[in-house]
């Protein structure tokens, strides 16, 4: 074996265990939350880092009925998905006209976008806050899900206007000789083959909404509409004492982004390659 053979080996051992260290690090935390939701407040106190005794999977029943953690999901559910199908239609829309159409103005609007997706949310959400007062839409969960479009849009709309460049525009001139337009090519032709996209902005856009914190912090009072990450600072301030009630919910809570994100993984994946290769 070559001393160049050597050493490349040496560089793949090396980096299959830098990768298995970070894949350690990056588990850990959710093995330890796993392993105390599952256990007894007794136990956790005697053995706290340990592998449980005794699986409980009753906690995951009280953290559903005496915690409450399932209105939260539902209130996130019923904030994500209006959000998801608002961005995936108009970032989808506003990216094919960005990317294909000509018009007068077209770089201006989209330099508008970039300026949006640059502007931490902080900055803007007293704005927000003050526009919905106004709308008649603070403390409720259609001003939430219009506050979270706006706050994803920017980069969805990048997403897709990179999806619809990447994609060869013979395709639409094909669509306009055979007598179809714009909406024709978009529906029929272009749409379907930037489904790589579609999936990475609906992963991007549900962690989003689902993690996010300050928006609904900010915007929702009413206890009855908190969504999840609400609901899991007001059961960490409640249940003090019961820390294998609030890792239970904790883990109810992170089961749909985990699901959201192993159905769309592969497509995941290819769209921000595409995204990132244009």
């Amino acid at each position: 074996m070559s001393g160049t053979d050597v050493r490349v080996r040496a560089g793949r051992v090396g980096l299959q265990v830098i990768l298995v260290f970070v894949a350690f690090v990056s588990l850990a935390p959710v093995a330890i939350i796993l392993s105390i939701a599952l256990k007894s407040n007794t136990e956790l106190a005697t053995n706290p880092l340990g592998l449980p005794n005794d699986w409980l999977l009753g906690n995951f029943v009280d953290a559903w009925n005496e915690a409450g953690i399932g209105r939260y999901i539902l209130n996130s559910v019923i904030v994500a998905v209006p959000t998801l199908a608002i961005v995936v239609i108009a970032s989808s829309l506003a990216g094919y006209a960005f990317a294909l159409m000509r018009f007068r103005g077209r770089e201006a609007i989209f330099t508008v976008f970039l300026i949006g997706l640059m502007l931490p949310a902080v900055s803007i959400v007293t704005a927000l806050s003050f526009i919905e007062q106004n709308l008649g839409l603070y403390n409720t969960l259609p001003g939430l899900v219009l506050a979270e479009s706006a706050i994803c849009l920017p980069l969805a709309v990048f997403i897709m206007r990179a999806a619809f460049k990447d994609l060869p525009g013979e395709l639409r001139e094909a669509v306009f000789i055979d007598g179809g337009g714009e909406i024709t090519a978009f529906l029929r032709v272009m749409f379907p083959l930037a489904r790589p996209a579609v999936s990475a902005t609906v992963v991007l856009t549900f962690l989003t909404v689902w993690n996010d914190y300050l928006i609904p912090l900010v915007l929702i009072n009413t206890e009855s509409l908190r969504t999840v990450p609400l609901g899991l600072a007001f059961l960490k301030t409640a249940f003090t004492s019961n820390t294998v009630l609030v890792a239970a919910s904790t883990v109810l809570a992170a089961i749909p982004s985990i699901v959201i994100y192993a159905l769309l993984q592969r497509q995941f994946i290819q769209g921000i390659a595409q995204g990132s290769i244009k």
